[in-house]
């Protein structure tokens, strides 16, 4: 009776940690090039018994592409991360929202700089598939574009940003597997009906699960007061 009683809170705790992902998920649907989460469940042995732990893993499938004509707009076509640069290290993303500051640098418009730095003089801007820049005609620099091999080694660092954790390195991509578009942005890739539908699922998955833990803490409470008499 315990154990029922154990498991049916932690299918509780495991229905509020996926509605909170949910939750995060939602308000973030018109968040330029984010990822949403998946909450996984892994079994695993404490002190010698069964339990469940929710773990928080990221689908990195591609976002809609929309069009928005502005030239520092970029969206990746296919897989891969743009390199940033921030007071933390490299960091990666699929938010290619990028602006010019004061220097002429291309920066995510949190100020931190793109492939390296990039410095762009006035005029007119080209963007390539290939990331090469150009003013003018004459070319200033190219957008780096990175992968790995393993996605599971990047974790979310606020702004859209991945870090690479556990040693997981990056590596350009070659050639003509990807193309960067101008004019373009990558949106969110929650499916808002889908978040709500499994919202729904957990609301109601939580509630099953609490009834049955009432009802066997019921039950117990009934056990003890007739052992209480019969003693």
């Amino acid at each position: 009776m315990l154990r029922g009683i154990s498991l049916s809170a932690e299918a509780m705790n495991n229905h509020i940690s996926k509605n909170d992902v949910i939750a995060n998920n939602m308000a973030n649907v018109n968040t330029t090039g984010f990822k949403r989460d998946i909450l996984i469940y892994q079994r695993g042995e404490e002190n010698g018994i069964q339990v469940t732990n929710p773990r928080v893993t990221v689908n990195f499938d591609q976002g809609p592409l929309n069009r928005t004509g502005r030239p520092l707009d970029l969206a990746i076509h296919g897989d891969g991360f743009f390199e940033v640069e921030t007071g933390e290290g490299t960091r990666y993303t699929r938010n290619g929202a990028f602006v010019r500051d004061s220097d002429g640098y291309l920066t995510t418009q949190e100020g931190n700089p793109v492939s390296g730095g990039i410095q762009l003089p006035p005029g007119q801007m080209e963007i390539a598939e290939d990331g090469t820049i150009s003013v003018d005609g004459a070319i200033y620099g190219q957008i780096r574009i990175v992968e790995f091999e393993d996605s599971s080694g990047l974790e979310k660092d606020g702004s859209s940003l991945f870090r690479a954790t556990n040693g997981v390195k990056p590596r350009e991509v070659p050639a003509g597997e990807v193309a960067v578009l101008s004019g373009y942005i990558e949106k969110s890739n929650v499916d808002v009906i889908g978040e709500m539908t499994d919202m729904i699922s957990a609301l109601r998955a939580y509630e099953i699960s609490e009834k049955a833990l009432k009802s066997q803490d019921e039950i117990l409470e009934m056990m003890v007061g007739r052992i209480g008499k019969t003693g």
